[in-house]
């Protein structure tokens, strides 16, 4: 999958994750005795935790690519983390370490949990393989993305994933579309007579599927928002 645009939330994790090197090596140095700008910690810090900062990269590469599997490879990293200072804690009791560890341990939660929800979303998941010869939505629902707010020079797509804030449409294999993250499209659909229609933005690309995150629209009656709330009591979405 192609990553067009990154939130503030990708951004944030990522530098957590470098803090998150830069305070356990703080730990480290108080543990040995040593300043946190030291040469010899430093020195010292790198070979002895060369496995979590490899644990680490492979983490924050992931997670800038929003790879499959990266929530599991951050609470691996996130564990392992807390675990250490934790451990280098117990050799050196000190209270004020043992504040700021559980304060850590609050915010690695958090950015836990807030990528899990991130990585679930419609955008990121289009439910189907490139792999795949027959690339059928089992929502059975037809969109069409419009290149401009107007509602002109659209083009006919299959929903594949829907959810409240984002969606991922699949387009005809003939369809000559550009990729613009910093461009607003409409996209629209019909269900049930009901014409709904929603601003979005690009976040992402699939082989030809897009997908895209709402943004704000003045009509919230026949929002995306609220066809993913019909869908989801049909019991077409789960």
């Amino acid at each position: 999958m192609k990553i067009l645009k990154r939130n503030y939330g990708h951004r944030n994790l990522i530098l957590f994750l470098l803090l998150s090197l830069v305070y356990l090596q703080a730990i480290y140095s108080l543990s040995i005795g040593h300043s946190l700008f030291s040469l010899i910690s430093f020195r010292s810090f790198f070979i002895s935790h060369y496995l979590i900062l490899l644990l680490t990269l492979i983490t924050g590469f992931m997670v800038m690519k929003i790879k499959k599997y990266s929530e599991i490879m951050l609470l691996i990293c996130l564990i392992i983390i807390v675990g250490k200072n934790f451990f280098l804690l117990s050799d050196s009791f000190n209270k004020l370490t043992l504040v700021l560890n559980f304060i850590y341990l609050v915010f690695a939660f958090y950015f836990f949990i807030t990528w899990e929800l991130e990585v679930g979303l419609a955008s990121f998941n289009p439910r189907f393989s490139t792999h795949d010869l027959e690339k059928e939505s089992r929502f059975k629902l037809r969109a069409r993305i419009c290149l401009n707010e107007e509602g002109s020079d659209g083009i006919e797509a299959i929903i594949t994933n829907i959810d409240e804030g984002s969606c991922f449409l699949l387009l005809p294999k003939e369809a000559n579309f550009e990729l613009n993250s910093s461009k607003k499209y409409l996209i629209e659909s019909v269900y049930e007579g009901v014409h709904f229609k929603h601003n979005a933005r690009l976040v992402s690309s699939y082989g030809q599927g897009i997908g895209l995150v709402f943004e704000d629209y003045p009509d919230a009656r026949v929002s995306w928002s609220e066809l993913y709330k019909v869908c989801l009591e049909r019991g077409i979405v789960g």
